[in-house]
């Protein structure tokens, strides 16, 4: 089979490969659809991490259709569709008997310490049916949509650790895919005000669309100014240190802020302990999401309008093309159109 695997920076090979035997409860797919996240394009820009398999076929977002199940498997059939959690849990150690499987010390995480989704066949061992990773997508939703429930379900998570309550005034810095799929939710968890700031116009127009009450162009905009101490919670969705020690300055006393992205190494910001203190500010963070974030994400699917997000389609062998339009300043997602071939 055909697949594209990252060798370092910016040396991506479509190379024929093969696949292992199915276990008894393994399942092989058929790949339909692969999104590039931030991370899959910093790996390629700047060649992969230790903690990469190398080579790596990259991509956690995606959606496949069953194509050949193992022997003990009688709840799939071959040509439903389905997506892929991004972690792989053991289900045995500690943070797995608390339900906190995302934080899993023995995890293989898709398109990073395993293989992912762009390829024209995808194997998933054992470990990931029985833990629940594979899911069915709803009726109706198209298959493009389904490959970005990894994106919905690690929103849901951060939004679970901060209890959004009905009525709260939302602000949420950076309105990449991230963003306007957190706008989204807190939208339909029953935020009364939600705003989101940006760079990029066509992306803030498409929040407007998506349901923003206010969409703010943050070069041209003092947020400090305008929410001092007045947002129930902050969704910071970027990596701008500056960002960040900004959400700290809009919170309301008894507000929450969530730290979703991931930073440089060594970054730090100073914090006021005693406003921490006096003002009971709660501070927040997620990393991925449980295997029940992912599948209660796919049910929340006919509710969102993800179908939206994605600015263009490339096949496998345009998988190069794919990442250098990531860097185009109007792109929002881009996405691997996957045909594979008939497999033997």
């Amino acid at each position: 089979m055909k697949a594209a695997l990252l060798y370092g920076k910016e040396d991506l090979r479509i190379e024929e490969i093969s696949l292992p035997g199915i276990e008894s409860h393994g399942m092989l797919l058929r790949m339909k659809a692969a999104g590039i996240c931030g991370s899959d394009s910093r790996m390629f820009f700047n060649g992969p991490t230790s903690r990469y398999i190398n080579p790596v076929i990259l991509s956690h977002e995606l959606c496949a259709e069953v194509h050949q199940v193992g022997s003990s498997i009688d709840n799939y059939t071959p040509g439903e569709l389905v997506t892929i959690a991004p972690v792989i849990p053991c289900m045995r150690c500690m943070y797995c008997s608390k339900g906190m499987n995302n934080i899993c010390e023995r995890a293989g995480v898709v398109g990073c310490t395993i293989h992912g989704g762009m390829t024209e066949f995808l194997y998933m061992p054992s470990q990931m049916v029985k833990a629940g990773g594979v899911v069915k997508v709803p009726a109706g939703i198209d298959y493009h949509a389904a490959a970005l429930s990894e994106v919905v379900g690690c929103c849901l998570h951060g939004i679970r650790q901060t209890g959004i309550h009905a009525g709260d005034r939302v602000l949420i810095l950076g309105s990449g895919s991230i963003g306007l799929t957190f706008l989204q939710l807190v939208k339909r968890m029953g935020a009364g005000w939600v705003g989101i700031t940006g760079r990029r116009i066509k992306r803030l127009d498409l929040a407007r669309e998506l349901g923003a009450d206010e969409a703010m162009e943050i070069t041209h905009t003092d947020i400090v100014s305008l929410f001092r101490s007045s947002i129930d919670l902050v969704i910071v969705a970027n990596s701008s240190v500056r960002a960040l020690e900004d959400g700290f300055k809009v919170m309301r006393a008894g507000g929450s802020i969530l730290l979703f992205s991931g930073y440089l190494p060594d970054s730090t910001i100073n914090l006021d302990l005693n406003d921490i203190h006096y003002r009971e500010l709660h501070i927040h963070s997620s990393i991925d999401c449980t295997i029940m974030d992912f599948q209660n994400a796919v049910d929340l699917l006919p509710l969102l309008q993800m179908e939206k997000l994605i600015t263009c389609t490339y096949s496998l062998d345009e998988a190069v093309e794919a990442f250098m339009h990531t860097r185009d300043p109007d792109c929002v997602k881009v996405m691997l159109e996957i045909q594979p071939r008939s497999f033997v």
